[in-house]
């Protein structure tokens, strides 16, 4: 008896996470093709190039135009949070029914509207701690070691996750399980709201936020304030973590610039809108004051491009 071919994965997007992912996964033997938002217009390969500490690697990606007839039974999105809506939306019709529809960005908000575009798959989300920066297109480095937690959304059966999460540990990545996937997308919001602004608001690293006294003090407030809107949305363990999650977080990653940071710094658009921004519609629509993050919005929003 043979055994069954590993699965194809199509990856939607093409930088950092998208050619890390699309890495690990045809070296576990997966095919791999990926679909970018400026796709070739026949499939065609492309070298792609894994840095780790250990060694350089390459591999043969496929890059596939978004019309290409074959069904996506597997579709991991490695989109910024603000394209995951424009990037799905005309693939829709080939997205198979029951098809595994992983979305791996920052932020809260676009997880809802990924449901309506693809009714029929079952949806993921993926929270991931690895590192990983482009060198160059497709040469990618994996600069730092972490993990990635798994949930259906906005429900999963947890079978289906197990089996989902199993596929994806064959690539020597390291793979976690959740059946909460809205608490760990909350916690994660959180953490991201007090660091990821504040450190682009200012051009500074994740620990700067923590060593100079006037920013520590402004990234306190900042806890503070995310903590009591939590608390009013009845959030309350949440609430009081949110001070010590984004310390160790900003402790960890104290030389890490944001990616928020990054994006502005490339002239691109940020993901604010999904991170502080729906946090203050959130505190808007419950009558919670949220000055410190509608300040923070709206300065991020002025650095980005017109």
């Amino acid at each position: 008896m043979t055994a069954n071919p590993a699965p194809t994965w199509h990856i939607l997007g093409s930088g950092s996470m998208a050619c890390l992912w699309s890495a690990y996964l045809l070296a576990s033997g997966h095919t791999v093709r990926m679909i970018r938002r400026e796709p070739p217009p026949r499939a065609e390969y492309h070298e792609l190039v894994l840095e780790t500490a250990a060694a350089v690697r390459e591999f043969q990606l496929t890059l596939e135009a978004r019309d290409a007839g074959d069904p996506l039974t597997r579709l991991l999105v490695c989109t910024k949070a603000h394209e995951v809506s424009g990037a799905l939306r005309p693939l829709a019709p080939r997205i198979a029914t029951d098809a595994c529809v992983v979305l791996l960005q920052n932020g809260i908000g676009f997880q809802d509207e990924a449901a309506r575009i693809a009714p029929r798959a079952q949806l993921y989300c993926a929270l991931t701690t690895e590192g990983a920066y482009l060198k160059a297109p497709f040469r990618v480095r994996h600069a730092g070691i972490g993990h990635t937690l798994v949930g259906g959304y906005p429900a999963g059966d947890l079978t289906r996750t197990g089996q989902l999460a199993t596929e994806l540990r064959a690539t020597g990545l390291e793979i976690r399980v959740t059946t909460a996937i809205d608490s760990a997308l909350w916690r994660k919001l959180a953490v991201n709201c007090a660091i990821n602004p504040l450190s682009a608001a200012h051009g500074c690293s994740n620990g700067a936020l923590l060593d100079e006294p006037a920013r520590h003090a402004e990234f306190l407030a900042l806890c503070r304030e995310i903590s009591a809107i939590l608390q009013g949305l009845g959030r309350n363990e949440l609430a009081l973590e949110v001070e010590a999650d984004a310390t160790a977080v900003a402790r960890a990653t104290a030389h890490n610039r944001s990616s928020m940071l990054q994006d502005l710094d490339a002239g691109k658009r940020t993901e604010i809108e999904y991170i502080t921004g729906f946090l203050c519609r959130q505190a808007h629509l419950a009558g919670i004051a949220s000055p410190r993050n509608d300040a923070l919005y709206a300065r991020i929003r002025a650095l980005e491009p017109a």
